[in-house]
């Protein structure tokens, strides 16, 4: 039987903006300050840094101009009937959404074949088992026909990786985003729950009793000074109370994550997966804790017997 949680988690908005593009905004409460500030950090740099994704990862450029000029294939370089530049193609590329498991060393073919035209992400030849979620995602622009192919590696890894040098005839290092988790925000916001006593039933009720309780003028003797007196101290001190007790206010936080993913994965899934990799750090610390705790129980009744005997 699992006790129920004083914490709540609630999904506040969803949306799909596009196949390579999802959002969602979850909030978690009630917490303290320090709870909101240790989970969003934690929470955070798992969801940025502990997922894996596929996506590519080197360009080869074979091309009919190049051949001819006997030059390799640099960043800046403008191919003629190109209306980009390489690194325009480099940038497109890794916009690219894949999803799937790649095999090592695993290719992707794009061949124009004297065609002019706009050319997009669902051109590319793809080996099986991999799928593309942008397939509107434009490469490069042809205008003039002429004999051009590009292959692609396809990786899978985690985090994000810039490109950095790389050999032309091994081909051009792209900017490998692994992550699907492409932005994460997330707000602490302090709200206020006032904490009512209702002093002021008690204050009138006394007052009912007393003014209930005293005898008519013509039947009795006046009341002393002295009586009238407590009586008047004691509702001031009931009234300050209730005013004091009303200005105290219960605070807590609200904790909001802002999530969006490209689409091979959902923001709550996401989060699901970012907070079991956030348990499976305390499980070790727990174990360890509690067979500690069992060795000195150990300890304590055998040296208890000991003692005995």
């Amino acid at each position: 039987m699992t006790l129920p949680s004083k914490y709540r988690v609630q999904s506040l908005q969803q949306a799909q903006v596009s196949n390579s593009l999802y959002h969602e905004r979850i909030m978690l409460a009630p917490l303290s300050h320090s709870e909101a500030t240790t989970l969003a950090v934690g929470l955070r740099r798992c969801l940025l840094k502990g997922f894996e994704g596929t996506c590519f990862s080197t360009l080869k450029i074979q091309h009919s101009w190049l051949a001819k000029k006997e030059i390799g294939c640099y960043e800046y370089l403008a191919l003629p009937g190109i209306r980009e530049t390489i690194r325009d193609i480099m940038m497109n590329l890794s916009s690219v959404v894949l999803i799937g498991m790649p095999i090592k060393e695993q290719t992707a073919v794009l061949y124009t074949g004297q065609e002019i035209g706009v050319f997009e992400a669902r051109h590319i030849r793809l080996p099986e088992g991999i799928h593309c979620l942008s397939p509107n995602q434009p490469i490069l622009s042809i205008v003039v026909p002429l004999e051009l192919k590009l292959e692609l590696t396809i990786e899978r890894g985690s985090g994000f990786r810039i490109r950095d040098g790389g050999d032309p005839e091994e081909g051009l290092l792209l900017d490998a985003r692994f992550n699907p988790i492409l932005q994460v925000d997330y707000q602490i916001q302090r709200t206020e729950r006032r904490i009512e006593f209702y002093f002021e039933d008690k204050v009138s009720h006394k007052e009912n009793e007393t003014i209930s309780s005293t005898p008519d003028k013509k039947d009795s003797s006046p009341t002393s000074e002295e009586q009238i007196k407590d009586d008047v101290s004691e509702k001031e001190n009931a009234l300050d109370f209730h005013i004091n007790n009303e200005q105290k206010q219960d605070h807590f936080c609200v904790l909001l994550f802002d999530i969006w993913t490209n689409g091979t994965i959902q923001p709550i899934e996401a989060m699901q997966r970012a907070a079991k990799q956030a348990i499976a750090v305390y499980i070790p610390l727990l174990r360890f804790a509690s067979a500690i705790s069992s060795n000195t129980i150990l300890q304590k009744q055998l040296g208890l017997k000991n003692s005995v005997k």
